[in-house]
């Protein structure tokens, strides 16, 4: 199915962005890369939008706080606020909790579409929040009694209900915008957004560098994280909706545990073999359950 190609080849492109935020949270600060990163990909995206752009914008214009709301929470909030986590926590422990994306897809779309949570959904989301929990504590759970777990995991949990609200939003976009211009104005907004913490960093001396690391992270997440990744997932959204697009991305987990391992040297410990089961199990119960009431 061409649907299901595209979301496994978006989960590949931002299991990669996970590993990269985390190997360059030293040498490039998590605000200028969001901005940049969506400053290019809105310039490659713009040949391929010129002859449409009039319609689309005129499509942006007649639901601009839909699209801004979008553009803000996808490529703006989501984006750093995984480069953030990342910078106290592993690639492979974000990864792992980043496999309960699909959960939050089902919270939100209950409380904003009104969906029905059956008992078995809410049991399902239980028992993946249990595991996340487990893999949060480091397989310590008095951790979580004394608030003694790591940030970054907490910025990444935070990250995953905004993706949540953007893939519920995803649901009203705008029929006639082409999923190129959808892409696009979502880059521009993403860049606008971005542009005033960006030049924040700047003012306190974090620049993203001229370097092989920086030219590379930029490239990198502009090209593939961004313009790849997003026009794939968005296509595969239009082809079979939010909530079995988002199935897909358990294999992110799968493609980034392997990246991690082999290009930082991370390892993956009991609890993640604990942990992730757990969890995975509760989001298979919850969403598959949810693909067929939808």
């Amino acid at each position: 199915m061409i649907a299901a190609g595209l979301a496994a080849l978006a989960s590949l492109c931002w299991a990669g962005n996970w590993v990269l935020g985390r190997a360059i949270r030293a040498d490039v600060p998590p605000f200028g890369l969001t901005f940049w990163r969506w400053a290019l990909a809105a310039v490659i995206l713009l040949p391929f939008e010129w002859r449409r752009i009039g319609p689309d914008w005129a499509e942006v214009r007649a639901h601009f706080p839909l699209v801004a709301a979008m553009a803000v929470l996808s490529a703006g909030m989501f984006q750093s606020m995984t480069y953030i986590g990342l910078h106290s926590t592993e690639a492979i422990n974000a990864l792992l909790v980043s496999a309960t994306m699909p959960v939050f897809v089902v919270i939100i779309a209950w409380v904003v579409l009104r969906e029905r949570l059956s008992l078995r959904q809410a049991a399902g989301i239980g028992v993946s929040f249990c595991g996340v929990a487990f893999i949060i504590a480091r397989g310590e759970p008095l951790r979580l009694l004394d608030l003694h777990f790591n940030v970054g995991d907490a910025w990444i949990l935070a990250a995953l209900v905004v993706w949540g609200i953007y893939s519920v939003l995803l649901k009203f976009r705008p029929k006639a915008l082409s999923p190129v211009g959808l892409t696009f104005f979502i880059a521009v907004g993403g860049s606008i957004f971005m542009l005033p913490f960006h030049l924040w960093e700047v003012a306190r001396g974090l620049e993203v560098p001229l370097t092989a690391a920086g030219i590379g992270a930029v490239a990198y997440t502009g090209v593939f994280a961004s313009v790849v990744a997003l026009l794939s997932y968005n296509a595969a959204v239009a082809r079979i909706g939010p909530s079995r697009s988002v199935f897909f991305l358990h294999l992110m987990p799968v493609f980034g545990a392997g990246l991690a391992v082999v290009f930082l040297g991370e390892t993956i410990a009991v609890y993640h073999l604990i942990g992730f089961p757990v969890a995975l199990g509760g989001v298979l119960w919850a969403t598959m359950n949810a693909g067929r009431a939808g």
